[in-house]
């Protein structure tokens, strides 16, 4: 029994270790060309003609735009999240069944859901806001603001 116990576990683990070998194998094709020193997004990307270029995935040329990309992100993943949050706390209501603890426990839960959203979203706001100011009372240009 311990043998192929041994037997098994040796051939899952060569698996493990061989299987991606297999998958990540490709055919020896080496491409030649010149390096482009401008860092081409969208339709630009890709090779032509024996030259190739290095394409930015981001689509984003300074760290400024990078920040608001991400931040784009955080919200996009972060909304759905809050709404699944206060719709569970929604149902702790409905499964404390009118005990005192489980109502004060939905509540408790209930005001601290609301309160991260606000946080959320104040957060987001304060920081356009902020940015939008700065872009406004700058007319001479003479601050290095993100954009500019």
């Amino acid at each position: 029994m311990k043998f192929y116990k041994f037997i098994s576990t040796s051939l899952i683990l060569c698996g493990i270790i061989l299987i991606p070998q297999f998958a990540l194998a490709q055919a020896n094709s080496v491409q030649t060309g010149t390096y482009q020193n401008s860092v081409p997004t969208g339709s630009d990307c890709g090779s032509q003609g024996g030259t190739f270029k290095l394409c930015n995935p981001l689509g984003v040329d300074d760290f400024c735009n990078l920040v608001k990309a991400l931040l784009n992100i955080i919200m996009a993943i972060g909304m759905p999240i809050a709404v699944l949050f206060l719709v569970w706390s929604g149902f702790r209501f409905i499964l404390a069944r009118g005990s005192a603890t489980g109502l004060d426990d939905a509540k408790r839960n209930f005001k601290f859901v609301i309160l991260g959203i606000a946080i959320f979203l104040g957060a987001w706001t304060l920081a356009s806001i902020i940015s939008a100011t700065i872009q406004t009372l700058d007319t001479s240009g003479t601050i290095q603001f993100c954009g500019r």
